[in-house]
């Protein structure tokens, strides 16, 4: 990863990560371009595809707004620009959001966290994002 100005825009190369499963989540990173693949790994260090992400999505929000470790791998399949937000920026603004708005938020995250894990745990993979984060990664290397 290299910095780039300002200071909150940073470039990942690929192969990077931008966040990693049973870190803190210290930012949200804002994509403005490439592509990244999300991803878990089992118990026995397998991976397990979750989605790719691509310009104007964002990865991190989970963990900063929950408080939380992060629950998956995010690593740069492409060449990426992101803008980088702190943690400590995101709560100061969260405090001029009403409470009764952050709570339904962050509830939100909470079922999406828990429906993403009966998902993996009933084994269920989807074979066509596989197939696309393999294809993403073959462009790629034929670009370098």
């Amino acid at each position: 990863m290299s910095e780039k100005a300002p200071s909150n825009v940073l470039q990942f190369n690929p192969g990077d990560f931008l966040v990693k499963e049973k870190t803190a989540g210290d930012a949200l990173y804002i994509i403005k371009t490439g592509q990244l693949e999300v991803y878990k790994t089992d118990s026995s260090g397998a991976k397990i595809p979750l989605g790719i992400i691509g310009s104007g999505q964002y990865v991190g929000e989970s963990a900063v707004l929950n408080d939380s470790m992060h629950t998956s791998n995010v690593i740069a399949l492409t060449k990426v620009t992101a803008v980088k937000l702190s943690k400590k920026s995101i709560d100061l603004q969260l405090k001029q959001v009403p409470n009764w708005l952050v709570a339904l938020t962050k509830g939100l995250i909470t079922r999406l966290r828990a429906a993403n894990e009966t998902l993996r745990k009933n084994g269920w993979v989807d074979e066509g994002l596989a197939d696309a984060i393999k294809a993403v990664e073959s462009h790629n290397k034929k670009e370098a």
